[in-house]
């Protein structure tokens, strides 16, 4: 009589030959069902996450919270960085901090990208970061900030929407410094470079500026200036005149010769006659 042996089930699981153990060039895709985003930041934020340098295989140790209705934690190691899953919503949360600075004031397409260069977001899943000046402090303080990657995408998908142009930038900011301020040629130039606007934004905008009444302008400005410099000689008032219209963003040539004619020749046009007030650049003011 032969006998049967009764099949040998594993203890854990199937056998060796049906059960493979899972290994590192093979990890398990997240599931995304539930990440509530557009196609486009979705793609970005997988491909992103497919370019970073991954830190899987690095234990640390975090608190992580307790079940529902538990207000205990305890203490597990997991690995180190996020998955695409993690990293989509981490880029999501970015951009909609970008889109609401924007809502607040223009930025420009360099000064976005900085904005999210600084820009730090929060563990997804609550973990505490390690103690300040260890590798693994850095390695965390990294895994929650953008990627040069990721950055780009959202300045693109931003500038597609319309939230960033240089162009527009630049119009508004010439306008302000032209027509506010009243400042000169330069000034404006200085004041769209603050801005780290792009070249081309820079020199379209310079372009549109109109040079061939820059002297009057800056006369007429002089003029005005020249009507609280009183009490001084007639070349000290024209360097402080100069100096303030340099200032402003008017060229020394322009400056000057826009100072010698409000101090001269309006002295020239309108020297105070008895029983009138008048600009004086002399010694003491005329009552």
């Amino acid at each position: 009589m032969t006998d049967e042996l009764a099949p040998v089930t594993p203890l854990f699981g199937a056998s060796p030959a049906g059960r493979q153990p899972a290994s590192k060039a093979d990890p398990v895709e997240p599931t995304t069902e539930s990440a509530p985003s557009s196609p486009t930041m979705r793609d970005a934020a997988s491909s992103a996450a497919q370019s970073r340098p991954s830190t899987g295989g690095t234990p640390r140790l975090v608190s992580i919270p307790g079940g529902q209705g538990e207000t205990q934690a305890f203490t597990a190691v997991v690995p180190a960085g996020m998955d695409s899953e993690s990293r989509l919503r981490l880029v999501e949360e970015a951009q909609e901090t970008l889109v609401r600075a924007l809502a607040r004031s223009d930025r420009s397409t360099e000064e976005a990208r900085r904005l999210l260069r600084d820009w730090r977001g929060e563990d997804p899943r609550g973990a505490q970061a390690p103690e300040d000046g260890s590798d693994e402090a850095a390695e965390y303080e990294a895994s929650l900030r953008l990627d040069d990657d990721e950055t780009e995408r959202i300045i693109e998908r931003c500038t597609e929407l319309g939230y960033l142009d240089d162009f527009r930038l630049a119009e508004l900011l010439v306008h302000k410094a032209r027509d506010k301020k009243r400042s000169g040629i330069q000034g404006v130039e200085r004041a769209l470079r603050d801005r780290h606007l792009s070249t081309e934004a820079i020199q379209e905008a310079l372009a549109e500026i109109d040079r061939d009444d820059e002297l009057e302008r800056a006369t007429e400005l002089a003029t005005e200036r020249a009507r609280r410099v009183t009490g001084v000689e007639p070349d000290a008032a024209i360097r402080r005149i100069a100096g303030f219209l340099s200032r402003r963003g008017y060229s020394a040539g322009v400056a000057f010769a826009a100072a010698r004619e409000a101090v001269q020749g309006g002295a020239r046009t309108h020297r105070p006659t008895s029983g009138s007030a008048g600009v004086f650049f002399g010694v003491t003011p005329v009552e």
